[in-house]
């Protein structure tokens, strides 16, 4: 019998393997298509390190979601196979229109193509990066979760996406200088300040939209006290890095003005550890 399970074990994790190096390409081919530049000459011929950082948090987020419908409810080998593979797809799609709202929404006043291809600017790489991991994570949660289906992942996705554009309204009014003028400007001290904060966003709405579905209203009641808490940590975690990290300094100016990019990876840090504390405590 246990040579048996054993064997089962070994299959199942092999035809896992093969499906997530099928669902990479076929993630791949789907980026390739919806682009309107040449990826492949982009990251060889031109040395394109801020698109090789913008397809590094795209294939990040095909993972997380990978992963996340894996580790969910299981059926049957076979049965959990098709689902894996449907629900996989389904999250490289929404992965991809992620990027649209990213453009549209979040990163407005330029153009993220030229800026990514033409000005090479790694700042906006990195941003787009973050906010593929961020909507990676809460497609994952969306679709991990029992009792639900394509419909219900579909919707929290739409509002894990409204959380995040609000979150960057929020923070563009408590920073003192412009999010968007200095991304364009290759700030990466600001990018990496910013890229950290969608990811923690991320992070928490993936908590609040995983699990089993216990309906519509209760659902939603917790993935607005969850996101209440995302706003609060925003204003927190800026005012305890300011005050407790760097005391004899302001953390805006060390950003926007000395372009300190140890001050923005130390507030990417903050961002996303406490919302791993919140991750495990909620």
């Amino acid at each position: 019998m246990k040579i048996f399970e054993t064997q089962e074990h070994a299959l199942s994790s092999a035809l896992i393997i093969v499906l997530y190096a099928i669902v990479f390409f076929i993630a791949k081919f789907i980026n390739d298509l919806l682009t309107p530049y040449n990826i492949n000459r982009e990251l060889t011929h031109n040395d394109n390190a801020a698109l090789a950082v913008s397809l590094t948090g795209y294939f990040a987020g095909v993972t997380i979601i990978f992963v996340s419908v894996v580790s969910g409810p299981h059926v049957g080998l076979w049965q959990d196979l098709t689902a894996v593979a449907a629900y996989s797809l389904g999250g490289v799609v929404c992965l991809n229109a992620a990027r649209i709202i990213n453009d549209r929404l979040i990163l407005s006043q330029f153009s993220n193509v030229e800026q990514i291809v033409k000005m090479k600017n790694n700042s906006a790489g990195v941003v787009q990066g973050g906010f593929y991991i961020a909507s990676g994570l809460v497609i994952g949660g969306a679709v991990q979760g029992e009792g639900g289906g394509p419909a219900l992942a579909l919707v929290f996705f739409a509002i894990g996406q409204i959380v995040m554009v609000a979150f960057s309204l929020l923070y563009v009014k408590l920073v003192s200088y412009s999010v968007q003028k200095e991304i364009e400007e290759n700030n990466l001290a600001a990018a990496f300040g910013f890229a950290g904060g969608l990811i923690a966003i991320g992070i928490i709405v993936m908590k609040a939209v995983s699990g089993t579905f216990i309906g519509w209203t209760d659902s939603l009641i917790l993935l607005a006290f969850d996101a209440s808490l995302i706003f609060i940590l925003l204003i927190v975690v800026r005012f305890f890095f300011d005050k407790l990290i760097i005391p004899q300094s302001d953390l805006n100016h060390e950003i926007a003005k000395d372009k300190n990019i140890g001050a923005g990876l130390l507030e990417m840090f903050a961002f996303i550890g406490f919302s791993l504390v919140l991750f495990y405590t909620l």
